[in-house]
């Protein structure tokens, strides 16, 4: 669930970024002045200072690297509304990355697929630039609290942030719900600490995965045809189709969107054009179970219960009020060994089609021309099937029922 995913880290980043008690008060004044303006670029510019002047501060460290995180969020949305951002509800449920509540542009720029592959390029580069900087922290425990209401983005980078880009909304909008209210968010504090900072990390190397895997391939047929239905109003060739009066309107995906999205899907063949991406995309992915192990392994080891992000089956969330039990973190730990198993290749993903299992390290290491039909149908997956330990559905049932079946729901949050 990529859109849950993004949308809890980029709650998580915006926890993080108060300095503890003991930090110099004019840090603390400066990051809550920041934060509160939606000043981004300025916080990070002084926090880069403060760090290049003692390297060994981690709570400097850790404001950055989330401050980072951040910045490329917000930049990831103004370039959303520079091209007139204005997606239906329809295409937000099934385009994640697309769920920015950017006010609506009035006088879009032209979008055409390089420039669409340079947001994306862009976006890697912010994701990979903060997990460098927050893989130099140490082990020393860190608690940064936050109250979220405070905090503000600009979306449409006219240089100021007012009500309507607050965090707590962009939260609901890349989640896709209402899982914050207005008077909830204003009272909404948690604080962070050292198992968070790996558990960002983790977020920002799951999103690098996925750009990693998009900008590997060649899918500008995709995007010329049917992006429209994302960007209206920005010039692409597949507009075309809505310039034409219709004879007669249906309920639901009256404005066509329910044919976009098929041409979508008809037109996802998408042939291997940059295989070393497909290769860090494996890597990405590797870290983020080593970073959830990581980050758990803090959690676990923590003795104090105080507005908790993520808590051990001895604490309580400080957000969602949903209880952690040993059984649902043994149960993620169980999932995690399975996930690094097929990465590395020792354990196989089945297919319904064959006895055999498909190796996914291979996909990474070997890519081939990505088609999602045909790997439903089962062509796409013979160069990879294999012999050997295959993940059965017994298992996944038994971990489903120690999500209470909501396993989707729990994997957007542990990370």
């Amino acid at each position: 669930m990529p859109s849950m995913r993004l949308a809890a880290a980029v709650l998580a980043a915006f926890l993080v970024l108060t300095p503890s008690a003991h930090a110099a008060q004019t840090t603390q004044e400066l990051v809550d002045q920041k934060l509160q303006a939606g000043e981004l670029k300025p916080l990070e510019d002084e926090l880069s200072a403060r760090l290049a002047a003692s390297p060994a501060d981690d709570q400097v460290r850790f404001a950055l690297g989330a401050t980072q995180f951040l910045r490329t969020v917000e930049q990831m949305a103004q370039a959303m509304y520079r091209y007139g951002l204005a997606p239906t509800r329809q295409v937000s449920r099934v385009m994640p990355f697309f769920r920015f509540p950017v006010p609506v542009n009035p006088h879009p720029d032209h979008l055409d697929y390089p420039k669409m592959q340079k947001i994306f390029s862009n976006a890697l580069e912010g994701f990979e630039k903060a997990d460098a900087t927050l893989a130099k922290m140490g082990k020393t425990e860190v608690t940064l609290p936050i109250a979220i209401g405070l905090v503000r983005l600009d979306l449409n980078g006219d240089g100021k942030a007012d009500e309507t880009e607050t965090l707590w909304k962009v939260f609901n909008a890349t989640l896709g719900g209402n899982m914050i209210q207005p008077d909830s968010a204003r009272q909404f504090v948690i604080k962070f600490d050292r198992g968070d900072a790996s558990w960002l990390r983790g977020y920002a190397n799951l999103l690098s995965a996925v750009l990693d895997f998009q900008l590997a391939h060649d899918w500008h047929e995709s995007f010329d045809v049917t992006f429209h239905m994302l960007f209206p109003n920005a010039g692409l060739p597949g507009a075309a189709v809505n310039e034409y009066e219709r004879p007669f309107q249906y309920s639901g995906f009256d404005d066509g969107t329910f044919a976009d999205l098929i041409a979508f899907i008809h037109l996802a063949h998408w042939p291997v054009t940059e295989p070393e991406r497909m290769k860090a995309s494996l890597a990405h992915l590797e870290q983020v179970v080593a970073l959830s192990r990581e980050s758990w392994g803090f959690i676990l080891a923590e003795t104090d219960d105080d507005a908790e992000w993520l808590p051990s089956p001895r604490q309580k969330n400080g957000v969602l009020g949903v209880p952690v039990t040993q059984e649902t973190v043994t149960a993620w730990m169980v999932f995690l060994n399975s996930f690094d198993g097929m990465l590395q290749g020792k354990v196989l993903l089945p297919h319904w089609r064959f006895e055999k299992g498909i190796n996914l390290r291979r996909v990474f290491l070997e890519p081939q021309t990505f088609d999602p039909i045909l790997w439903a149908q089962g062509y796409a997956a013979i160069p990879y099937l294999e012999t050997g330990p295959t993940a059965s559905s017994g298992d996944w049932n038994r971990m489903m029922g120690l999500f209470e079946g909501n396993f989707f729901g729990y994997a957007a949050w542990f990370n």
